[in-house]
């Protein structure tokens, strides 16, 4: 597994936007499943919203260790098919904008060279590629609880807790003709969502999972925070020149 914490980070990165296929279902608390669909409805309700996060990735590999932390914070305006985002790693901030279907991804690295990565963007329903919708996309696959009411930050919160199937975390992807696992096995995998009992809105989730390739592990935390749910907020896009953009996104 090459530069295994690296690989895994990108992964777990996308676990913040989104999935692909999922996997079939196993143990569903019917209670657990009812929570679920009132959280969709009512994100998809909401026009928008702020998001932040946290990832932390350890990884072992050929007797040397690696790890990866990053932060990331954004604002949704589904309302107007928009969305920022902006990434910290090592010191260093990369925004990243979605309008309507296009994503712009400021490209970091010694190839970057203040270049901007543009991509279409596949989904057919735009909500779901928002982070909240697509956290709770992860739960629809597996199996699922619902584990009563916990103390979040001081309020009540309902607490769901789901089992992802393999499938449904090894098929991210980076682009569609390659997985961003590259074939490891993802083990211990688990999602946390927190919603609020009165608005049924996602507050905070955490997902973690394990990946192993031969003798090669890694384990990876994110984990997300939602807030300001219908603000007066607005997404304002820069404008990038057209010497500036590759076509065919970010390299690497």
């Amino acid at each position: 597994m090459d530069r295994p914490a690296l690989h895994l980070a990108v992964a777990a990165c996308l676990l913040l936007a989104g999935c692909s296929v999922l996997g079939p279902d196993h143990t569903r608390e019917e209670r657990a499943v009812a929570a679920l669909a009132d959280a969709r409805e009512a994100v998809n309700d909401t026009d928008t919203y702020r998001f932040d996060g946290d990832l932390r990735v350890v990884a072992t590999a050929d007797g040397r260790t690696e790890r990866v932390e990053a932060s990331l914070n954004g604002t949704v305006d589904a309302a107007e098919r928009r969305m920022h985002s902006t990434t910290v790693r090592e010191g260093e901030a990369y925004e990243a904008y979605v309008v309507d279907r296009t994503a712009y991804r400021q490209c970091g690295g010694p190839m970057g060279m203040d270049m901007w990565g543009v991509e279409n963007v596949s989904a057919d329903d735009w909500r779901m590629g928002t982070p909240a919708a697509r956290q709770l996309a992860l739960l629809e696959s597996g199996s699922l609880f619902h584990n009563g009411t916990r103390t979040l930050d001081g309020r009540e919160a309902v607490l769901l807790v789901g089992r992802p199937t393999t499938d449904a975390l090894t098929r991210y992807q980076e682009r569609r003709d390659r997985s961003l696992l590259g074939g490891p096995s993802v083990d211990d995998a688990e999602v946390r969502v927190w919603l609020d009992p009165e608005t049924n809105r996602p507050l905070r989730s955490a997902v973690r999972f394990a990946v192993s390739q031969g003798g090669n592990t890694a384990s990876a935390t994110v984990d997300m925070r939602f807030a300001d749910y219908g603000a007066d907020i607005s997404v304002d896009v820069p404008v990038i020149p057209d010497d500036r953009t590759w076509g065919t996104g970010c390299p690497g």
